[in-house]
């Protein structure tokens, strides 16, 4: 047995043991949920800016159903000049058949006016899996297939088959923060898309909470003169209701 081997042992026994002895993750409300968020940055003077970043998702669990509809909205402008913008509505079903397993349906539309594409739309149908179900930790995991629709700016349409994967993790590191982790892959001939988001959640009272997250999108094709990948860091207010 080898030094590295060694070395590492009694850290994959703790994991082992944690996982195998932390109390199951507690079960979602049933009934309609959801939150709102909002972040705004102006400046003024030598500069004039103003950005808007806005968000709002609305989920509704019944038995083995679970809905959940999204739209978010990014709008930043230096002067008179837009400098980004970006428009995205999704919706997903899924039916949880056992505790940890499930099938979905997904809808996708996004328009990002600075990505190089006028729009990108998918639609796909998989089956998930809770790899980790516990009190503090819960991770899916995704896999399916589709189609996506989507034109680059100043290009043709194009429609194409698409396989898609998804991750979602949820830490609560403290009893008033949460880190999560949400990861998007859609494959098709023309294009992969990726996008992470990372996000830190702090609540201030049983309504409202503090965001800092992180957003990384990467198309593998795109227009000449335009970048492959874009990011964004954003401090937002959410209300839970």
């Amino acid at each position: 047995m080898g030094y590295s081997t060694v070395k590492w042992a009694p850290w994959a026994a703790l994991a082992v043991f944690w996982f195998a002895t932390a109390a199951p993750a507690a079960e979602e409300a049933e009934g309609l949920g959801g939150e709102a968020e909002l972040g705004m940055v102006t400046t003024s003077g030598n500069t004039n800016t103003r950005s808007v970043n806005a968000k709002a998702k609305l989920h509704y669990l019944s038995g083995p159903w679970r809905h959940e509809g999204r739209l978010e909205g990014l709008r930043t402008s230096d002067g008179d000049t837009v400098t980004a913008e970006r428009y995205l509505a999704s919706g997903k079903s899924d039916y949880r058949y056992t505790p940890t397993d499930y099938v979905f349906a997904t809808v996708r539309y996004e328009d990002d006016r600075f990505s190089g594409y006028d729009y990108q739309m998918s639609e796909t149908v998989g089956y998930g899996h809770r790899l980790v179900n516990r009190d503090s930790v819960t991770l899916d995991l995704e896999i399916g297939a589709g189609g996506r629709h989507s034109r680059e700016t100043g290009g043709r349409a194009r429609d194409e088959g698409i396989v898609r994967g998804a991750a979602r993790l949820g830490w609560d590191v403290s009893a008033t923060a949460r880190f999560s982790e949400e990861l998007l892959v859609e494959s098709g001939e023309s294009n992969t898309y990726t996008e992470s988001v990372a996000a830190l959640r702090v609540k201030i009272n049983s309504r409202f909470a503090m965001k800092l997250s992180l957003t990384v999108k990467h198309n593998s094709e795109v227009p000449a003169g335009v970048e492959h990948t874009d990011s964004m860091s954003a401090v937002t207010l959410v209300y839970d209701f």
